[in-house]
């Protein structure tokens, strides 16, 4: 398409930052306008707005302490005028009129609104649209979903994913073309759910979530509004059924029982947390080359001093032994180095550690590529802005800079999979700086290892769940089929892994099935594991060790 215009369908203008962040994204972006700011009044309160005016107290007292106690540093629903951004936006005050089947305009302000040839309206508020106002826009209304209860509980947005603990908090892009039309799915998403404040819990979300318009615009504007419907349309939802109980409006004393439930949860791992602590340690298994160890009990322990601790191993074999690259974190430098654990020729650890690469930043998560002779390797460097490339010139231990990959983005576990004559490089990232980091993974590709010359894949964010996102090791073959190794963050970082069967990747195709988890339960003190890789006959993970 040569040109987007967006209109916005706001009741205020006083707006969310992550509102006005997102807005500034689109604004930006090549060949795509804000045309129009429609800020719409009632002529009489909705139903809706009447109900929701007698929200239980106990709620609001809460929230309002979650809010004061707990900072957030970037605060997503900090109010920011709208004009600010977009101070030549032309702006039309409109009437609307509430009924039972939705929101329908004035047909005076309908007239004005076809005038500026809309071809996305974003809906930005409580606004239920219905009736002409979706002749107005060619691809139709598009409005943000967050959070996906199965059922209408009310309150607040987020408020049932801290007090049930659930894992993930659930977000979606969706678009509807007619009135009465059931809404399209543009994006979905899950994040993790953090614990205890509602307030923080929230804000992380939607700072993610404005991503998804920017981008879902840009691919409108790159395949064609045909194309771009046929896409979001052609597949119909599976039938969904809620099997639970019947929820009834909560009351205060039903958010009290809830409050107080998250609040002993709370208070147990505190508790918890004063007789033990938490510290990342190796297993270790030894088999034959062609089998892949699948009884995690029979793995045997590495573990660091209690002063630090050692994860993220990946395993390079050098002729017939083995030498275990991996991230060492001392706690008082809180900063994490790269070390190397070589195997003597009896399969035994040959400790401490050797430490090969130290920055003024974290390091983490080495990557082993070997290429043309050459081992390379390619450590998690988020806090430099870039995609680092080094160079064995001694194994194991001495290492040279070759190169960036890629500069100013900000990007954790790279993983790089040589597959039918291309590189294909995988790395979660984020478009905002306030937004989570494990959510969202991207790929690319390129011809050559050795360049800056990736190409970004039009399927990116290939994955955007928290469960199956983040990289958790090198991509292996097992009996034919292909396979990603991934975190499952929600919950808590680092949780358990998933693996994720590649079914296809081209130059604009990927898709991935998971198939299999480890989860960290076949040993009580262990509480977490997310990292795999193995070479020759060792295979390593890591876990998560509770130590007094």
């Amino acid at each position: 398409m040569s040109n987007i215009r967006v209109g916005l369908l706001v009741e205020d203008m006083a707006v969310p930052a992550w509102v006005n962040h997102m807005l500034g994204l689109i604004a930006a972006e090549k060949g795509i306008e804000i045309a129009l700011i429609v800020k719409y009044a009632y002529q009489a309160p909705p139903a809706a707005e009447i109900d929701s005016q007698g929200k239980p107290w106990l709620l609001s007292l809460w929230m309002a302490l979650d809010k004061r106690l707990v900072k957030v540093s970037h605060d997503a629903f900090r109010n920011e005028y709208l004009l600010s951004a977009l101070p030549e936006t032309p702006l039309l005050n409109a009437k609307v009129e509430s009924k039972e089947c939705g929101d329908h305009f004035d047909p005076r302000d309908l007239a004005t609104i076809a005038g500026y040839d809309i071809t996305v309206f974003l809906r930005l508020g409580p606004l239920r649209p219905c009736g002409e106002i979706f002749d107005t826009a060619s691809c139709g209304i598009w409005s943000y979903r967050h959070g996906d209860e199965p059922v209408e509980r009310g309150g607040p947005v987020g408020v049932w994913d801290v007090l049930l603990d659930r894992s993930t908090t659930a977000s979606a892009l969706q678009f509807q073309t007619r009135s009465g039309e059931r809404e399209h799915t543009l994006q979905r998403s899950w994040s993790m759910t953090y614990p205890v404040s509602i307030h923080r819990n929230r804000s992380h979300c939607y700072w993610k979530t404005l991503s998804f318009a920017p981008r879902k615009l840009r691919e409108l504007r790159q395949i064609g509004e045909e194309n771009f419907r046929l896409k979001y349309t052609k597949a119909e939802a599976a039938p969904a059924f809620y099997s639970g109980e019947k929820i009834a409006e909560p009351t205060s004393g039903a958010y009290g029982k809830f409050i107080g439930q998250l609040l002993a949860r709370t208070a147990a791992k505190k508790a918890s947390g004063l007789r033990t602590f938490e510290q990342w340690m190796l297993l270790y298994h030894f088999g034959d080359e062609d089998d892949l160890p699948e009884r995690l009990f029979e793995f045997k322990e590495l573990l660091p001093p209690k002063d630090r601790f050692w994860a993220d191993p990946f395993v390079v074999e050098r002729n017939g032994e083995y030498a275990v690259f991996i991230e060492e974190l001392e706690y008082s430098k809180n900063r994490g180095h790269l070390s190397v654990i070589r195997f003597d020729a009896n399969d035994q650890p040959v400790l401490p550690p050797v430490k090969i690469l130290e920055r003024p930043y974290h390091l983490s998560y080495p990557f082993m590529l070997e290429e043309d002779g050459e081992l390379y390797m390619i450590p998690e460097t988020n806090e430099s802005k870039a995609i680092e490339l080094y160079r064995c010139t001694s194994f194991p231990d001495k290492w040279e800079h070759v190169m960036n990959l890629m500069d100013d983005v900000m990007a954790v576990d790279t993983t790089i999979w040589r597959h039918e004559g291309k590189y294909w490089l995988f790395a979660c990232m984020r478009e905002s700086e306030h937004a989570p980091l494990s959510d969202e993974l991207f790929l690319f590709w390129s011809d050559t290892l050795l360049t800056q010359d990736w190409h970004p894949h039009p399927c990116n964010p290939i994955v955007s769940d928290i469960r199956c996102a983040r990289p958790g090791g090198n991509i292996f073959q097992h009996q034919g089929q292909w396979y990603r190794p991934a975190q499952d963050c929600s919950g808590k970082y680092g949780r358990a892994m998933s693996f994720q069967r590649i079914d296809a990747i081209d130059e604009t195709t990927y898709t991935e099935t998971p198939v299999s988890r480890i989860e960290a339960n076949w040993d009580a003190s262990i509480d977490r594991v997310h990292t795999f890789n193995r070479a020759g006959r060792l295979t390593l993970i890591d876990g998560m060790k509770r130590r007094r």
